[in-house]
Formats: structure tokens, C-alpha cells, sequence
């Protein structure tokens, strides 16, 4: 019989590419093929779609290059508002750990809703069973809740078998587009002015930057790193660079397939069918048929990263007492924070029951308004990381100049212009409505100034707690 235990921190092994399989697989790789590109096309800039990714690797690797350098002044699993609170205080790094945690647990919560309708749609495809998406949506939280007690080894070897298997398929079409077509079959249009130029540039990078959420991972699982100083960094520039590549390549080839100047009408009718619909015209229908169960597990994926991020976020404040320090016990055996694992899939299963009875639509409500809130409060994290690094070494004065203030302030700016565009288009994001936007909006800055507020009231009432919150740093 397995016997819970409090410790004082987490324990493991994980090298290089199991956390950047956990970073990986949080961007859900396939999924951004199928559901996020179309939304880069038309929101975006149609044919462009593969300079705004170029545009969006450059800006996280920028972003990187003062992320890592500051990583070896951060000591624990706290990640970005480690790095806030390290360079801005402990008031604002409270008010961001509470946005970072809010952000994710929509988007937790938006993928949990998204995964029950795509898993519904292939029963009643394949089997010809039909099953209420909620009920598929309240088993994957279950499932994802016993895999969350577990070791984090458990979880990192099933998303290193579903991200091979999700990222293996589109190389295949890739492989096949270069086998049929050569190399200078990928047209340099995608990179004239016109194209680039032919809609909102804006819109398109904000969207490809979707494809590396989850980023913060590499730092999250600090305590469970082989070598932190050495893993941490490798697999920081290495997840972005992958991840990067990866988006270039496969959404050039769909480009240089369907055409510049069809993409944009081919995306607009067919939607989140539109690669589909190129992998059949190069596997066949049966491998489309794969790719279907595989967008599946790729969300499942997803989830059970997303999962175990909000996990940690939890177990961390915990264990400093911002949160009931129930939530920083970890597992004799499995060493794994699973009480905090136990809570978080108590509150998904609690929350999604409730817009389940409030007849709220999977898709255009609950993962529409989940993912805006989700991705708006994480752009906003980002961009407050970056400033922190900034001040963090300008105080310190140590460091290479490039790395420590040239590399993030242009990373800064990029992402500025990437919230500012997220902020003037959010009723678009959530369906033209300019009565949701003010909600998302009003949730994620009453979050954000909750954090603050709680990190006031301990430096008034309880200075010890308050003190020891310099440890998140």
C-alpha cells in the first residue's frame, strides 16, 4: 500500500528531453496544425503565416536568451513569477503568480472542454457510439488525475510516446511534399512583402506564439532536473528551436501545397479541416483517419501538462504558505506533489460540471473564452518576465550586455506589440463580444491585483510569511 508523506521538496531524474518533451507537448504540436494555424491564416495574414512563426521563434528566442541567463539566480520550481518577484518584488511577484496560475487553469479547463467533443466526434466516426461530451470530458480529468498522483516520470514517458507519435505524421507529409516535389518546390513567396504585408501581421504572430505555451516548463521542473544548471538552459533553447522549426517547415509545405494566393479562401471554407484535407490528398483517407485519434491524444497531451503546470504553480506557494500548505505535500513514494495534483482535478471536475449544467457550449463558450482569457494572461506573464530580467540585472549590473538587456529588450517589444494587438482584438477573440471581453478582462486584472493585495495583507498581519516569500527568488 502506497503511504502519502509531506517532504520538503520534489525529487527525480529528468534530463534534457523529458522536460523538453513536457514543453513540447504542451504546445500540442499537432493540434496547432489543425486547429491554431487556420486561425494564423485568417485572422492573420494568410500566406504569411509562415513569417509570423519565423517571427515568433525569434521573439521566445530572444525572449530565452535573459529567461536563462537569469535561470541560475532562481533556485525552486517557481518559474516566471520567480523571475518577476526576483526583479520586481514580492507584491508584483504575488499578483503575476496568481495571473500565471488563473491563465493556465482556463486553458487547462478550455482543452478539458475541446477534448470531449473531438474524442465524441471520433467514437460516433469510427464506432458509430454516441457519448455526451461531458461524460468523455469528466473521464479524461479522472485519468489525468491518477496520472498526476503518480511519479512525473509516468507522465513524461506517455507524452514522449504521443508527441513522436503526433509530430511523426506531419513529417511524413512534409517527407512526402519533399520526396514528390524537391526542395525548391517551397515557395519564396511566403516571404514577399505583399503576402507578409496582406492582413494583420499583428493577429498572425500573436497566434503563432500560441505554439510555445507551456514555455515556463523548463523551469518549473527544476527540483525534478537531473542537473539543473545544465538541463535547465539546454532544454530551454532546444524546445524553442524545435518547436520553431517545426511550425516553419510543416506550415510552409501547406503553403507552398495549396498556394499563396489560395491559402487564405482555402483556409476560410474548410477551417480546422484544412490540413486535414491536405494529409488525405498525401496519406490517404485511412491515415487521415490516424491523424483524428491522433489530435486526440495530442490534446490529452496537452491536458496532462498543462495539469501538471498548475500542479507545481499550486505545490509551490503552498509550500511558502501563500496557499493552505495541504497543497505542498508530496508522495513517499512517488514523490510526487499529490495533493495539490488531487485538488486541481477536484476543482476541473467541480467547475466544468458546473458550465455543464449552466448549458454552456463546449466550443464556442468554454474553449473560445477559456483560451482568450488563458492566452491574454499569459502574453501578459511574459512580458512582465521580460521586464524583470531587464531590471534584475541593470540593479545588479552583472552579466553580458546582449544577453542581459539588448536580447531581452527586444524580446520586450515584441511581445508588447503582440499583447497590445491580443488587447484591441479580444472581442474578436471571443466572438465579437464586447460584453465577454470585459469580463475575461475583468477576471484576469482582478486576479493579478488579488495576488497583490494577498501579498500586502501577510506583510501586514504576517511579516515571518512575508519574509519568507524572498525564497521564492
Amino acid at each position: 500500500m502506497d503511504h502519502p508523506n509531506k517532504q520538503e521538496s520534489l525529487s527525480g531524474s529528468l534530463g534534457v528531453l523529458s522536460i523538453v518533451f513536457m514543453v513540447i507537448a504542451t504546445a500540442a504540436p499537432l493540434t496547432v496544425m489543425v486547429a491554431v494555424t487556420p486561425l494564423i491564416i485568417t485572422l492573420g495574414n494568410g500566406g504569411g503565416v509562415v513569417f509570423d512563426i519565423l517571427t515568433a521563434t525569434i521573439i521566445m528566442l530572444l525572449f530565452s536568451i535573459g529567461f536563462v541567463s537569469m535561470a541560475k539566480y532562481i533556485d525552486n520550481a517557481g518559474a516566471f513569477y520567480a523571475f518577476i518577484q526576483k526583479g520586481l518584488g514580492r507584491v508584483i511577484g504575488l499578483g503575476s503568480a496568481s495571473l500565471a496560475w488563473i491563465s493556465y487553469f482556463f486553458l487547462l479547463i478550455a482543452v478539458e472542454a475541446y477534448i470531449g467533443v473531438a474524442l465524441a466526434d471520433l467514437l460516433k466516426s469510427f464506432l458509430g457510439v454516441e457519448i455526451p461530451w461531458w461524460i468523455l470530458s469528466l473521464s479524461i480529468i479522472s485519468i489525468v488525475a491518477y496520472l498526476g498522483y503518480r511519479h512525473i516520470e509516468l507522465s513524461s514517458k506517455f507524452l514522449g510516446v504521443a508527441l513522436v507519435a503526433e509530430i511523426g505524421v506531419v513529417l511524413i507529409i512534409d517527407f512526402l511534399f519533399f520526396q514528390r516535389n524537391g526542395v525548391t518546390a517551397l515557395t519564396p513567396s511566403a516571404f514577399s512583402i505583399d503576402v507578409i504585408s496582406s492582413g494583420s501581421i499583428g493577429l498572425g504572430i500573436m497566434f503563432a506564439i500560441l505554439g510555445f505555451i507551456g514555455f515556463e516548463s523548463t523551469v518549473i521542473f527544476r527540483e525534478e532536473a537531473k542537473d539543473p544548471q545544465k538541463t535547465i538552459p539546454r532544454a530551454t533553447y532546444l524546445a524553442v528551436i524545435l518547436v520553431g522549426l517545426f511550425y516553419c517547415i510543416s506550415t510552409w509545405c501547406l503553403v507552398s501545397i495549396v498556394g499563396t494566393d489560395k491559402i487564405m479562401a482555402f483556409t476560410s471554407e474548410h477551417g480546422e479541416s484544412s490540413y486535414l484535407l491536405v494529409a488525405e490528398q498525401y496519406l490517404g483517407k485511412v491515415f487521415t483517419d490516424v491523424i483524428l485519434v491522433l489530435l486526440v491524444t495530442s490534446l490529452f497531451a496537452c491536458i496532462l501538462s498543462l495539469h501538471n503546470v498548475v500542479v507545481r504553480y499550486q505545490y509551490v506557494l503552498g509550500k511558502y504558505g501563500v496557499l493552505p500548505t495541504v497543497l505542498s505535500k508530496v508522495h513517499v513514494k512517488h514523490n510526487s506533489p499529490y495533493m495539490s495534483s488531487a485538488i486541481q482535478s477536484a476543482s476541473s471536475f467541480i467547475l466544468l460540471t458546473i458550465l455543464i449544467l449552466l448549458s454552456w457550449d463546449p466550443v464556442a463558450n468554454i474553449y473560445t473564452w477559456g483560451a482568450s482569457a488563458g492566452t491574454l494572461g499569459y502574453m501578459f506573464i511574459l512580458s512582465l518576465t521580460c521586464i524583470s530580467v531587464i531590471v534584475f540585472f541593470i540593479k545588479n549590473k552583472e552579466g553580458n550586455f546582449w544577453k542581459t538587456f539588448v536580447a531581452p529588450v527586444l524580446g520586450l517589444l515584441g511581445l508588447l506589440f503582440c499583447l497590445g494587438m491580443a488587447i484591441i482584438n479580444l472581442p474578436t477573440l471571443v466572438g465579437d463580444s464586447i460584453a465577454v471581453a470585459k469580463v475575461v478582462g475583468f477576471v484576469l486584472i482582478g486576479t493579478f491585483l488579488f495576488g497583490m493585495l494577498i501579498a500586502n495583507l501577510m506583510k501586514a498581519k504576517s511579516p515571518q510569511k512575508y519574509e519568507r516569500l524572498k525564497e521564492l527568488a
